[in-house]
């Protein structure tokens, strides 16, 4: 799951028997009993894409150039970027591109691509903030890992202006570098750039106080997908799915994947073949595929244009993210991960640049079963 923060630290496609090899000869390797996940493997599809990149995307620390070791690693396909848009455009208008531009042309010399990940709410600047309050705009406020945090409402309109214009400016510059195949939207995001919609009881109520509707937040996904797939032309884009809650007397939409799925499903059927929908989210006790009745229905739903995120790093992690708090080798975590990602058909996974440092046998097959798919 992304925080902003700093953390320490080939493209057709095959069929399932091949992928199957590459996992079963890594588990056999290391004994962790390879013919039972082999057999669970050989059961799921093949979705085939010729476009979307594949393999192992380095997440690379928040405004900091990738990590040298994995540059230099021929089993990294690409770098995730992460940039601040505080960094990025100081003040309104002015643009400082120092930053990406240095490591993308890094990523360029290096032979990786680039994807690029702009903070746009806990790392927006505070003109925006400014902004929307001299404009009387609306503000959501909820408890973000027991802070009182206060944003403004996803479609306050002095907000998106200024988002949109952003996204606008970006493409501006990047669009034409080949280096850069995919960048991340998000219009759902209350803290990071992943899914993320405050929905307890309270959240519910508040947001229905401030004019929350589906429709609402249809259109504001719309706005920045739209805003995005037409600065970026070149690229895939994607967006990051989530739940907004269901079940109890309160829920904000019909179910609980409805707007992530449906701004998917719209933006696809003006944008084919260009929208990626992925789950930043991975372990591996993720729901067994196909997902059915929980959020990675989506993804199942979604093949083949779809990617994942690591929830955490596997390696020097005494609480077990990636395992869901169970002590377990992280070389073996990693590697259950991902191979729950494959069965999803996941086409890459960003992957925390710790593990790609500490854990090279595991990326050397990841990116071979990724590439594979």
């Amino acid at each position: 799951m992304e925080k902003w923060s700093v953390q320490q630290g080939g493209i057709m496609g095959t069929n399932i028997t091949s992928r199957s090899g590459f996992i079963c000869a890594f588990f056999r390797a290391r004994e962790f009993g390879a013919a039972l996940l082999c057999a669970g493997l050989l059961s799921c599809p093949v979705a085939v894409s010729a476009k979307i990149p594949r393999g192992v995307f380095s997440i690379a620390n928040v405004d900091k150039d990738p990590n040298t070791n994995v540059l230099e690693n021929p089993d990294v396909d690409g770098i995730s970027l992460r940039h601040m848009w505080a960094t990025l455009e100081p003040t309104e208008g002015n643009f400082d591109f120092t930053y990406l531009d240095g490591a993308v042309a890094l990523c360029t010399a290096n032979g990786k691509q680039a994807l690029i990940r702009i903070g746009t709410q806990e790392a927006k600047p505070a003109w925006v903030t400014t902004a929307v309050k001299r404009a009387h705009g609306q503000f959501f406020t909820f408890l973000n890992r027991g802070v009182t945090t206060s944003i403004p409402v996803f479609w306050d309109p002095t907000y998106l202006a200024k988002k949109t214009a952003m996204i606008t400016a970006l493409g501006a510059h990047f669009t034409n570098n080949p280096t850069v195949t995919i960048v991340v939207a998000s219009f759902a995001n209350s803290t990071s750039e992943d899914w993320g919609v405050p929905h307890t009881a309270t959240d519910i109520t508040n947001w229905f106080r401030l004019g929350y509707t589906t429709q609402l937040m249809l259109d504001t996904g719309a706005t920045i997908i739209n805003t995005t797939m037409t600065a970026f032309p070149n690229q895939f884009v994607t967006l990051a799915v989530g739940g907004n809650g269901s079940g109890g007397a309160l829920h904000l939409d019909p179910t609980d994947d409805y707007l992530a799925r449906n701004a998917i499903l719209n933006a696809r059927a003006l944008w084919p073949g260009r929208m990626i929908a992925q789950k930043n989210d991975l372990k591996t006790c993720i729901p067994v595929a196909p997902g059915t009745d929980t959020l990675y229905s989506m993804i199942w739903d979604f093949q083949p244009d779809v990617g994942a995120q690591m929830a955490f790093q596997c390696f020097n992690d005494s609480t077990y993210k990636a395992n869901c708090g169970i002590p377990i080798d992280p070389a073996l975590a990693l590697t259950l991960s991902v191979t729950a990602a494959l069965t999803y058909g996941e086409k890459y996974v960003e992957i925390y640049s710790t593990d790609v440092v500490n854990l090279p046998a595991v990326i050397t097959w990841a990116h071979a079963a990724l590439n594979a798919q």
